[in-house]
């Protein structure tokens, strides 16, 4: 198989070093911007401007499978032309989305047949006391971008309340209620005295608790004799990139849906931007 990455030369270096490692993959080519060759199998498009989604379509459009690397954009209009041209057109479009992607949630996924509850709590020490609002999006639209992925797009109610002084945002308190009864919480704070970063999940059978900084979990369970059993993981967040591409890979030869793929980005704009029209009523 023949990828071209398409990016910033450093970021595009580390891509390449991933790929050639992929035995599926036979020769890579570095460019810093969108080239027409019919030979390429795939593209790895490194892109974190605004026009990113642009790029992405227009690859698309050229019959190209593409991974964009990037923060998850939640430009809905965008989101829906990327989806329906990669349907028409198919082609394999996945996006960097790395809470989905990590080996800790992919693990958790394969012991919990069906989740009821996802509780999210995570707090960032400030470096500076200042606001930056699109990171400050970019944290709970991740948050949000992860429950879709695992619960759906059927949000039957939304209740959410931004943490407000003199209108700039320090955190957000979030709840979504799927039409399956299942339910997600997220507690999200931008000036917390330490780092600090869990998710739960849970259902009749199980319990995982996921320290997603340090990428340790722990597995509870009930056994026979009513004594709650502890199983402990420690995963690799190094192994990541190179999963990532492979999943992407296997994707294009099976022709099967990506790990997060334009459908699932398109449901997180669609939440998004419900949970910020709650917002704006504060």
């Amino acid at each position: 198989m023949k990828v071209a990455v398409i990016g910033e030369k450093k970021r595009a270096d580390a891509w390449e070093k991933h790929l050639r490692k992929l035995a599926v993959v036979n020769e890579v080519i570095i460019a810093t911007k969108l080239f027409s060759d019919p030979v390429v199998d795939a593209v790895i498009l490194i892109d974190d401007s605004r026009n990113n989604l642009h790029l992405l379509h227009d690859a698309i459009r050229a019959g190209l499978h593409s991974f964009l690397i990037s923060k998850l954009p939640d430009d809905q209009e965008m989101l829906e032309k990327v989806y329906h041209t990669s349907e028409e057109a198919n082609v394999a479009v996945q996006f960097s989305h790395w809470p989905s992607i990590t080996s800790s949630s992919q693990w958790i996924q394969q012991q919990l047949d069906r989740v009821e509850l996802i509780q999210i709590k995570k707090e960032l020490r400030p470096l500076q006391y200042t606001v930056n609002v699109p990171e400050f999006d970019h944290h709970w639209i991740d948050e949000i971008a992860f429950i879709v992925k695992w619960l759906g797009g059927n949000v039957h109610r939304i209740e959410s309340k931004p943490i407000l002084v003199n209108n700039l945002p320090l955190g957000i308190h979030l709840s979504l209620r799927f039409e399956d009864s299942s339910i997600a919480s997220l507690q999200f704070s931008a000036f917390g005295s330490v780092d600090f970063h869990q998710r739960i999940f849970s259902n009749r059978q199980l319990m995982a608790d996921c320290n997603v900084m340090s990428q340790v979990v722990k597995l509870y369970r009930v056994n026979e004799n009513k004594r709650v059993v502890v199983q402990e993981k420690k995963f690799d967040p190094s192994d990541t990139a190179e999963w990532a591409l492979t999943q992407f890979l296997k994707s294009i030869q099976m022709n099967k849906k990506t790990v997060f793929s334009p459908y699932d980005a398109l449901l997180t704009s669609r939440i998004v931007d419900k949970v910020r029209s709650h917002m704006t009523k504060w």
